[in-house]
């Protein structure tokens, strides 16, 4: 009957003796049985829960009603709470003396056990607390679970007790409508909800909704505004999770019952969130842009250059000579409206609309002087300048930004806060500043975004992070696969399979360049097979995630030196617009796009690389700092010369961006030698081969041991040594000196482990 369980064994013993039918002989020093096996056999439940029961009957009533409660904690609690929760009108009479006392006892019973994590008793085993719950009959368990739920929730104030609120929900939660007051538990579970969204429990917030929305059907509407704000609740959360199906429900059920277009807000915002859903932008801005105009707006769906005028003219009556800076005066209101601004303006920009895009923004813009700035309007002003970079006018885009990001300091508290950091540098801020100092912001954003719930805006301030760093060419560490392999699973889970096949591309580029492999080219591996994977996506997708993987495609063949390769990618990337809102990938895609241009000796795609050229020579002269390391070396390769590879390596260099300097050093090797400069040519070689070590690109390391096994011998030179052929070469010699143009320097320094090289370095003084 035990089945060999050793709890179940030891239960079944102390029943036995219970019943006298066992016990010690202290003579022989053995266990003696006074009945035969048959009738043994009949004195042990089958069931060890009905066992432990039995054992309770035995114990104190003190002790069984401690028990009782101590077994709907889910969690561990004190002596204080345990006195406010055995407390009642019939006995006060527990102190918490005489509880400390009783749980010794029990504890000496065996029903609970001292536990040094919580620092407080617990139960020893999960059946005993479900025998201690069966225990309680069912007339006393609905009185004791209603007041020991009001007792959790005077207990529940401040963060460390909140778990209390969870507890008296749940409690109440398990009994039927009749026996709680219905209206209180629905107010009980929105206020929970609220708070495990806070904390980032999406997912418990969801079944607390369901079960609001669960005990308000018998009622529904009768309490206006309790079933709007329920209903309005739901429609967030089951679209956060991709219940796209139960969403419908609930936004159809505001629509036909809320009183006021203010109230419907919340459920056309959705509405036309979930036509985004198909990636069908321009249906949703369309549906979008007829229910702002039912506010009282006349935006026309096609603007002309006429329209454009007139809201321009508004917009200039509206500031009165004011700049945007002055938006930053405004007083903060609550203005609903202004989200569905943003999230139209959005598909606007998406679907290709930039007229409409202008008009919505400016529209916003006007709303916001007449009525004040709301937590989402930064969005709108981002949304301007996202227009206004891709058109080119990057100044003018990074001065909206900084009003934006301004604005957003007023709602730091706020998820539009965060939203608001992961936009501007995406779409706006990177046009300018290093793509490395926006890569801890949008790992931030990532992690204040995910864990307010808005995991479509979280997922994709990280896949702009993994293109910075990318573009930056940060460390291709273990980690970052990692990181990649978790943002797969976590987009699977809410039904992103958008973005985590984008997050499967990404790492399948990491694993080509960190491991060897015969065909580094190919997406065809253990993170992305590229041919299965856009066949199962539909036009739209497959198109998206085809451009994603021609991107880093073409980056692997510049890098591995594949001209087929580069070729293709090239015809297949030039199908696509010469623009996007991501910067990052636009960065990487026109760079490399370039690179092979003029890598390739067809004279045809020259003129992909010259307009490449003269992207990088604008951005350039805006001030962007990103922009030299690629214009260099692409005019590096478009006329090479001694002066122009010493340039682009001296900018990769001067921008850390060891990725480009790596190559640039390659390349330039390469044409060394076709001038017979052997020994300089070498030098780069090597220079180049532990540029990509250090980057973490081994399986590059690897082809050039094979290419140039000079190099599996070669030391560690010292970084900028080999800018051209008449500068000094520095070698850092085995003792720690530097040996400059034949003079010998000594240098104090000590040796250091380096588990990237697997070997010591020296460390200076």
């Amino acid at each position: 009957k035990t089945m060999g369980n050793i709890f179940c064994v030891m239960q079944a013993l102390e029943e036995l003796v219970r019943k006298n039918a066992l016990y010690y002989d202290i003579m022989c020093f053995e266990w003696r049985w006074t009945v035969d096996k048959v009738e043994l056999a009949n004195q042990v439940s089958a069931d060890v829960v009905e066992t432990i029961k039995d054992k309770i009957k035995g114990l104190s009533t003190d002790i069984q009603r401690l028990l009782s409660v101590m077994a709907f904690i889910p969690q561990s609690v004190g002596v204080p709470v345990l006195k406010e929760l055995l407390m009642n009108d019939e006995d006060n009479s527990l102190d918490e003396n005489k509880i400390a006392s009783l749980l010794k006892e029990a504890s000496e019973d065996g029903m609970l056990m001292w536990s040094t994590e919580s620092r407080n008793y617990v139960f020893s085993h999960d059946r005993i607390r479900e025998a201690s719950r069966e225990y309680v009959v069912e007339e006393d368990r609905d009185k004791m679970l209603r007041h020991m739920a009001d007792v959790l929730q005077r207990l529940g104030k401040g963060s460390k007790m909140e778990w209390c609120l969870y507890t008296a929900v749940d409690l109440l939660n398990s009994l039927p409508s009749d026996k709680v007051n219905v209206t209180d538990l629905i107010k009980l579970n929105l206020r929970v909800s609220k708070i495990a969204k806070r904390r980032g429990s999406p997912r418990k917030e969801n079944l607390l909704l369901r079960e609001c929305l669960e005990r308000l059907q018998p009622f529904k509407w009768k309490d206006y505004n309790l079933s709007l704000e329920v209903y309005n609740a739901v429609i967030v959360s089951e679209y956060t999770l991709g219940n796209q199906d139960r969403a419908t429900i609930a936004i159809e059920e505001v629509l036909g019952h809320a009183k006021c277009l203010r109230d419907k807000v919340s459920a056309f915002l959705h509405r036309v969130k979930s036509l985004c859903e198909t990636k069908d932008y321009a249906m949703a801005a369309h549906e979008g842009v007829k229910i702002l105009n039912m506010f009282s707006y006349n935006i026309p769906l096609k603007p002309t250059k006429l329209d454009l005028v007139r809201e321009k003219m508004k917009l200039r009556l509206a500031f009165k000579g004011r700049s945007y800076a002055s938006l930053t005066n405004l007083p903060v209101v609550d203005d609903p409206l202004t989200e569905l601004f943003s999230e139209v303006g959005r598909d606007c920009l998406f679907s290709g609309q930039p007229r409409l895009v202008v008009v919505i923004a400016w529209t916003a813009v006007r709303r916001a002087i007449e009525k004040g700035i709301d937590r989402c309007f930064p969005l709108c002003l981002v949304m301007l300048g996202t227009l206004l970079g891709k058109k080119g006018n990057v100044r003018a885009a990074n001065e909206i930004g900084n009003v934006a990001l301004m604005i957003s300091e007023n709602f730091r508290k706020n998820t539009g806060y965060s939203y608001t950091q992961f936009a501007t540098y995406a779409g706006i801020i990177l046009y300018l500043q290093p793509f490395r100092s926006g890569v801890d912001v949008l790992q931030q954003c990532y992690k204040d975004l995910k864990f307010s719930g808005k995991f479509e805006f979280s997922l994709g301030s990280m896949l702009n992070y993994f293109y910075a760093y990318f573009a930056a060419g940060l460390n291709l560490g273990s980690i970052l696969e990692s990181k990649l392999l978790v943002l797969d699973e976590f987009s699977q889970s809410i039904d992103k399979s958008g973005f985590a096949a984008t997050f499967q591309i990404h790492r399948q580029f990491v694993i080509n360049l960190r491991q060897r492999s015969e065909q580094p080219t190919l997406m065809n591996g253990p993170a992305f097979q590229q041919e299965k994977a856009l066949s199962e996506m539909n036009d739209q997708a497959s198109k998206m995630a085809l451009r994603d993987a021609s991107i880093f495609r073409l980056e692997l063949a510049f890098i591995f030196n594949d001209s087929e390769c580069m070729a293709e990618m090239l015809e297949t990337l030039s199908g696509y617009p010469f623009e996007d809102q991501v910067i990052s990938r636009f960065y990487i895609r026109a760079c490399f796009m370039g690179l092979a241009a003029f890598s390739l000796a067809e004279k045809n795609c020259h003129a992909i690389g010259n307009k490449c050229l003269k992207y990088f020579r604008r951005m350039k002269k805006l001030g962007s700092t990103n922009a030299p390391p690629a214009y260099f070396f692409i005019a590096a390769l478009k006329k090479p010369t001694k002066k122009a590879f010493t340039t682009a390596i001296d900018s990769c260099r001067e921008a850390s961006m060891p990725h480009l300097e790596a190559m640039a050093r390659e390349r330039y090797a390469m044409f060394l030698l076709t001038r017979n400069e052997l020994e300089l040519a070498n030098s780069h070689i090597t220079s180049a081969y532990w540029l990509y070590y250090d980057w973490g690109a081994h399986g590059k390391s690897f082809s050039l041991e094979r290419e140039y096994p000079f190099v599996k011998a070669a030391k560690r030179t010292k970084a900028g040594s080999h800018v051209s052929s008449g500068t000094a070469t520095k070698h850092t010699s085995v003792n720690g000196s530097v040996i400059e143009s034949g003079k010998v320097v000594k240098r104090k320094g000590t040796f250091e482990y380096n588990s990237t090289l697997s070997r010591r370095e020296l460390v200076k003084a």
